[in-house]
């Protein structure tokens, strides 16, 4: 099943506002930027100087910035030009060649065993643990990941984005929406779940996957009940391409709600965070990211608002850079049934499927 529709009408409102109807050539050019797919052959795309804010404007575009934490107070950004266009012109492919570091797993191991004992009391049902790759650019600049995430094809289920201020950026293609506002109804999902396609009749029955996505899922629609009538849709297994992952998908509709009230609201869901959610375990995870150097950037939300809409996308299965340093970070969920080298298995599954789709 594909991503949900987007109304092309508040886009088509937006498209009248600007003579750019197809995204520019950014990627080639020095100076801050973003692009974010919106919907299926639909980007919005801003060239900076970026205007900090608080709020977002009424009217024109913003995009949404932030770190896992959410602890900027001025998150929007708000860019001195902006467009919507059709697909993204990008610049032609330019060598990249990254040397890796060996990922170590220490940190991991006693990570996930201090998970373990904190779920064998019952003081932990669900935890997310995120573990980075890093390396370094030797021929190349890191801008270029920037076009390669943005070329993926995605096949309807990803979003690609891409995000670069000053000599800091970073860019990736997300299966997985926060949520999306457009025609007074909110629209989200549940992500949760991983196998590979090999394994599909296998993962469409596994006990610890289900629970993995349930806990998700039944955490979503709990969320989202104080808004209005929550419709559900069934448990289905999304491919993304040499990957596998169960997704539940929601609507509900709503009057008025602002996207920071929204993003709060629902950021972190239990894909990404902890469960139960409450100031102890945000803490504990807190920790645990600290301990595995997880990136800030990891997981958070990255999101653009226009003139009748907003779209958010959770910015994992992508890469962070600053100068020549680049990142490449994948998380894993522990629940009850969970196994240290199958959960370590999967963070080589993400990371591999990552290099992929940016062509490293």
């Amino acid at each position: 099943m594909s991503e949900a529709p987007v109304d092309p009408a508040p886009l088509e409102t937006l498209l009248n506002q600007t003579d750019a109807r197809q995204t520019p050539s950014l990627l080639a050019e020095a100076g801050e930027c973003a692009v974010l797919r919106v919907g299926p052959g639909l980007w919005v795309w801003g060239r900076g100087p970026f205007r900090r804010a608080s709020q977002a404007p009424a009217g024109g575009v913003a995009f949404y910035v932030n770190d896992f934490n959410l602890s900027d107070a001025e998150p929007w950004r708000v860019p001195a030009e902006w467009g919507v266009g059709a697909a993204p012109a990008l610049p032609g492919a330019e060598p990249l060649e990254i040397a890796w570091e060996a990922v170590e797993r220490g940190a991991f191991d006693r990570a996930f065993a201090e998970a373990e004992a904190e779920r064998a009391t019952g003081r932990l049902r669900k935890v997310v643990l995120a573990v980075p790759e890093r390396g370094r650019v030797v021929e190349g600049q890191a801008g270029e990941l920037m076009a390669r995430a943005l070329r993926f094809p995605g096949g309807g289920v990803c979003w690609s984005y891409a995000w670069h201020e000053g000599d800091a950026g970073f860019a990736g293609a997300t299966p997985e929406c926060l949520f999306t506002l457009r025609g007074g109804r909110l629209h989200t999902m549940a992500l949760a779940g991983t196998a590979r396609p090999a394994e599909r009749a296998g993962f469409e029955a596994d006990e610890k996957e289900i629970r993995e996505h349930e806990f998700v899922a039944e955490t979503i629609a709990a969320k989202l009940a104080p808004l209005g009538v929550v419709k559900r849709g069934p448990r289905e297994v999304l491919n993304v391409g040499e990957m596998l992952h169960f997704i539940t998908r929601f609507a509900v509709e709503v009057d008025g709600v602002e996207p920071d009230r929204m993003i709060r609201q629902l950021h972190p869901t239990p894909a990404m965070g902890v469960l139960p959610d409450d100031e102890t375990t945000r803490a504990r995870l807190s920790t645990w990211r600290g301990e595995l150097e997880t990136p800030a950037g990891f997981g958070a939300p990255f999101g653009v608002k226009w003139e009748g809409g907003f779209h958010a996308v959770v910015a994992i299965r992508g890469m962070s850079w600053r100068g020549p340093e680049v990142s490449l970070t994948a998380g894993c969920g522990l629940v009850e049934g969970s196994r240290l080298e199958r959960e370590w298995r999967e963070l080589e599954l993400k990371r591999a499927w990552v290099k992929r789709a940016l062509a490293i």
